[in-house]
């Protein structure tokens, strides 16, 4: 070994090998995916809703009974199953 040679690191993989870590990342579960899905679609219908009824108060007319039923419900649906996801997760991540 030359004394200008950085020591070789015994962590190190060779620049050919391209497989994942056995701690890499994996692929969501289908049953985690629909979740985030979920998830998602509640918070974007109660968050439209609840501009839609931010846009009806505005232009001071009346509000759609549906519009204050969405938001009341799929808000907080979304928070329990973000939160339920972020448990999840944690819980997942404390096995390994």
């Amino acid at each position: 070994m030359i004394p200008d040679d950085p020591a070789p690191n015994p962590t190190s993989r060779p620049s050919g090998d391209t497989a994942v870590p056995d701690g890499g990342p994996e692929r969501p579960s289908r049953g985690r995916f629909l979740v985030m899905v979920l998830a998602v679609a509640f918070a974007a219908v109660g968050l439209v809703s609840l501009a839609a009824i931010l846009v009806t108060a505005f232009l001071q007319g009346t509000v759609w009974p549906g519009f204050v039923l969405a938001s009341y419900f799929c808000l907080p649906i979304a928070f329990l199953l973000m939160v339920s996801l972020l448990i999840g997760s944690a819980v997942a991540r404390r096995r390994s």
